[in-house]
């Protein structure tokens, strides 16, 4: 089966930035193309209908808002835009969420943003659905938890979804807004942090998103991270934001007190469980995440052995759901046998670490192989280590390495270790 490649039109007056944008969204699999103006903007979308845009706002001729306005008059333009600007003020961030606008990127583009708000628009759409919301929607105990929490959505507080790291909030976010609050209203994912504005300025998208008089259920992932000076003013847009619409606001913690500065009386607490609260269910987790997989990027089937089931429903999974769905990725990419087997897992999961998290960096296809090497050697052998209790005798074996070569590489790279004392004479 061969991946069904979503297309993305990139339109910017400048060169450079049209290119780079290109290369970073080509390299994560997505069919691409360009455009310089507004008007050819129009043409290479009557060509091939776009599955998302991204919008300079100023451009020669004819700028950003003034297409994407024309584009909403048209029933049949109904792709989704984010807006990109080096210039743009509140005001304009403002009027093109109001046109319907779901982004707001400033420049310099950082390629973070521009691939997390690439995945979040588009998981908004069928065609794009992210792994975590599909298995949301197709597990009998995420469907109760989800259940559970309709009574919190008739209130109107702002809702602070609870949860340890790796269960994916924005997914029980939408997952929540598509049971109780679609309808026509639209679901908006939006950051909270300074890294979201320029040195000196405040978060043009996230102000935008709350003074924008279209309904919306909003999602704020990162609200630990709101500048200090800035929360008393973005508190009182939240709390009015929330009184005023018949629509919800959600934020993302790991701690409940990350939240602690909108005031007690204006929030609801809905605590997600762990996985390992879920055990009994992962045999069909691990299986809708592999069908989820090979539908959505053309991997040959593969199923877990009944051992390897076993197993994994006795694992506590530290990561939660983003370790079991990193976990069938990364089997998926194997190809050789059909049968996923219990050697197979423990190898997975030794590369994952204690926490659940791969070890190693994302943004690794950017670093020279000998940098890479390195990187992957680093995370294997603290991994080592760790399964062996710091022993370097059964490190040695366990990684064949002579001994003394084994210091010197610990040494190396930078990997600390017990020194065996001398006895003393």
């Amino acid at each position: 089966m061969s991946k069904i490649k979503q297309h993305i039109l990139i339109v910017d007056d400048e060169l450079e930035i049209r290119k780079i944008i290109q290369e970073i969204l080509s390299e994560e699999g997505y069919s691409t193309a360009i455009a310089s103006s507004a008007d050819e903007a129009r043409k290479q979308a009557n060509k091939k209908k776009p599955d998302l845009v991204f919008l300079d706002i100023w451009m020669p001729e004819e700028g950003g808002i003034n297409l994407l306005k024309d584009w909403k008059k048209q029933t049949e333009n109904n792709f989704p835009v984010i807006m990109i600007s080096g210039h743009a003020t509140i005001e304009t961030a403002i009027k093109a969420t109001k046109l319907g606008a779901k982004d707001f990127i400033e420049k310099p583009v950082s390629m973070e943003k521009l691939l997390s708000s690439t995945t979040e628009v588009l998981s908004q759409t069928s065609m794009g659905e992210d792994a975590s919301s599909h298995l949301l929607q197709s597990i009998p105990t995420f469907i109760e938890t989800v259940e559970s929490f309709e009574i919190c959505t008739q209130q109107k507080k702002i809702l602070v979804i609870q949860s340890e790291e790796g269960l994916d909030r924005a997914a029980w976010a939408k997952a929540i807004h598509k049971k109780y609050l679609s309808g026509d209203i639209v679901f908006r994912g939006v950051g909270s942090s300074q890294k979201e504005a320029r040195p000196g300025q405040k978060n043009n998208n996230l102000y935008a998103t709350l003074d924008s008089e279209e309904p919306a259920t909003i999602f704020i992932s990162d609200i630990k991270n709101l500048p200090s000076d800035e929360r008393a003013e973005t508190s009182k847009k939240l709390i009015a934001h929330s009184r005023k619409h018949d629509t919800k606001i959600f934020i993302g913690v790991e701690d409940v007190e990350e939240a602690n500065f909108l005031g007690e009386q204006n929030i609801v607490l809905l605590e997600v469980p762990p996985l390992r609260n879920a055990l009994k269910d992962i045999p069909q987790m691990l299986e809708e995440a592999i069908k989820f997989f090979v539908e959505r990027d053309g991997h040959g089937y593969r199923r877990f052995s009944l051992a390897s089931q076993n197993m994994l429903s006795k694992y506590q999974w530290p990561g939660n759901l983003k370790q079991l769905l990193d976990l069938a990725q990364a089997l998926l990419s194997r190809k050789d046998k059909e049968i996923v087997n219990i050697d197979e897992v423990q190898e997975i999961i030794t590369l994952q670490g204690p926490g659940g998290n791969i070890l190693m960096e994302n943004n690794i296809l950017s670093l020279s192989m000998k940098e890479a090497k390195k990187l992957f050697e680093r995370a294997y052998l603290i991994r080592q280590m760790e399964l062996v209790g710091g022993k370097i005798s059964e490190l040695s074996r366990r990684v064949d390495m002579e001994r003394t070569n084994l210091y010197r590489k610990l040494q190396s790279l930078d990997i600390e270790y017990k020194k065996k004392k001398k006895p003393t004479s």
